[in-house]
């Protein structure tokens, strides 16, 4: 899955990377619902060209599963700790920034694939099965 793709988001051009998948992501003091499971998705953004990149991770990221959509989830701690600035925010030109973004998955679901969809639109999408 950690194939780099080129995204174009309008005036910026980025090449966005899904490096991991962890999944179960455990000791997240998340508030789950039961029947639930947490993971996380890394992702390393960097922008090649264009104007400074401004949006959300958890906007931007999306993960389809065998049971549907997952839900994003604000995660306490941990490696995958959801930050108080999102690291998507303001990527200037040749910078890289890296992140993860915590998901609620279905117990036995499996995910199916990744989606980056910039500035949460469809226009532009990329997807890593």
């Amino acid at each position: 899955m950690p194939s780099t793709q080129r995204v174009n988001a309008g005036t910026s051009t980025l090449s966005v990377s899904v490096t991991k998948v962890l999944d179960p992501l455990r000791d997240t003091g998340a508030a789950l619902i039961p029947g639930t499971r947490a993971i996380g998705v890394m992702v390393t953004i960097r922008n090649e060209a264009g104007a400074t990149y401004d949006s959300t991770a958890s906007g931007d990221l999306s993960v389809i599963t065998s049971a549907g959509a997952a839900s994003p989830l604000f995660i306490k701690e941990g490696v995958c700790q959801t930050p108080l600035t999102d690291f998507e925010s303001l990527i200037s030109v040749g910078e890289t920034h890296i992140g993860c973004v915590g998901f609620s998955v279905a117990h036995g679901a499996r995910v199916v694939s990744v989606r980056f969809s910039p500035h949460s639109r469809a226009p532009g999408s990329v997807i890593w099965r």
